[in-house]
């Protein structure tokens, strides 16, 4: 015998544990006014700085684009506060003249346009009563005030030559409308003119980078699974916020993870988030204790940047997880209590305690796997990676 848990997770507009991490509409809304605040505000400050230190007149004005988690809709409302927050990635695209045919990044120090986004947003900080912090790879703005939540801004560069073709053109998928309509008013901008990306790090360095191909590998993956993919996403992202205060496995390195395993999948998980998530799970443990790449993002690139010893750690979490939702789907129907309990124990109490939504599954095919080697003895979780909501 098994058990349906389902709609633990997920049934529509009812009260669910999907419907329990969606982002606070407050919260939200404070966000996104934030947000359309710092791009207002960067339109003119931007330009105006570079013709004032640098006496260079930009040719186009600074574009932007949202990227992370709001460009895929899995943002989760923070398990844990503090410290976690939502956050909002608005990359800051900037036409860069003095590029040479043959380099591979701007002859401008990547240090002089890092530190420009930090000096032109103090004023404004100053007035919201802002915090900006820095990141290697960006500037935080803290919106306090009761608000757990902070927009990151990075700034890349591209050719200068580029920027003509940069089109505002119609959004023909509801993709493209729900992942970038924030910036362009319903008109989002055509990207895959740019021939040359490059992100402005803290160190001085520039670092060859792509949002737009994060992007487009998960709305691939996405037509190919459907909803169910970016549910599967948010779960596992949820269980990370409960488990660590900060770090853990990235969430790009998640939702990897999740894609490449219900694409080797030799079965169909509609209208089954439980199964799915198990499915899922099984593979985690394995996945996390090596390299994660993606063909479609940087064949080259392992985004599985924690240490060895947080890979085990992150592994053996996982892992118990794994048992866990495995024996709760194996349970038998006068088991709901504590297959419920099992559960909540990797997801939090925001997994609804909803007993009569659970019922008997005499079809369902559970499937197990190895224990990860080694003690299964807890090991505390501590900041081992980046943490995106």
């Amino acid at each position: 015998m098994a058990l349906n848990l389902s709609k633990l997770l997920y049934r529509g507009q009812q009260p669910s544990f999907l419907t329990a991490i969606e982002p606070i509409p407050e919260a939200e809304s404070a966000l996104k006014e934030a947000k359309e605040t710092i791009r207002s505000h960067l339109q003119k400050a931007i330009p105006a700085w570079l013709t004032e230190t640098l006496g260079e007149k930009p040719t186009h004005a600074p574009r932007f684009r949202t990227q992370g988690s709001w460009a895929y809709r899995t943002c989760n409302k923070p398990c844990q506060i503090p410290p976690q927050e939502m956050d909002w990635d608005l990359g800051i695209y900037l036409p860069v003249s003095l590029w040479d045919d043959n380099d591979v990044s701007p002859k401008q120090a990547a240090k002089t346009f890092y530190s420009m986004v930090k000096e032109v947003m103090a004023p404004l900080a100053k007035e919201q009563g802002w915090t900006l912090t820095e990141k290697p790879t960006c500037i935080r703005v803290i919106l306090n005030q009761g608000t757990q939540a902070h927009v990151d801004l990075p700034l890349y560069a591209a050719p200068d030559k580029d920027f003509p073709n940069i089109k505002e053109v119609v959004a023909k998928s509801i993709f493209a409308r729900e992942a970038f309509a924030y910036d362009q008013a319903n008109q989002p901008l055509q990207w895959d003119s740019l021939t040359r990306i490059s992100l402005a790090c803290q160190d001085g360095t520039w670092n060859d980078s792509d949002p737009g191909l994060v992007v487009k590998w998960f709305k691939s993956k996405q037509e190919r699974h459907g909803e169910q993919l970016r549910r599967i996403c948010r779960y596992l992202k949820a269980w990370r916020d409960h488990v660590w205060k900060s770090g853990g496995p990235s969430s790009i390195v998640l939702m990897v993870c999740a894609a490449q395993t219900l694409d080797r999948a030799a079965e169909d998980f509609e209208g089954r988030d439980d199964l799915a998530l198990c499915h899922v799970l099984n593979a985690l443990p394995g996945q996390l204790l090596n390299p994660v790449t993606e063909p479609m993002i940087n064949p080259a690139e392992d985004l599985n940047r924690l240490s060895e010893e947080d890979q085990k750690t992150a592994a053996q979490l996982a892992d118990d997880f794994r048992r866990a939702m495995n024996q709760a789907l194996l349970s038998g129907i006068n088991e709901k209590i504590q297959a419920v309990l099992m559960l909540q124990e990797h997801l939090g109490q925001r997994l609804p305690a909803n007993y009569d939504v659970i019922s008997v599954d005499t079809t369902a095919d559970i499937r197990t796997i190895p224990p990860v080697p080694g003690p299964r003895t807890l090991i505390p979780a501590t900041k081992a990676g980046d943490s995106e909501h």
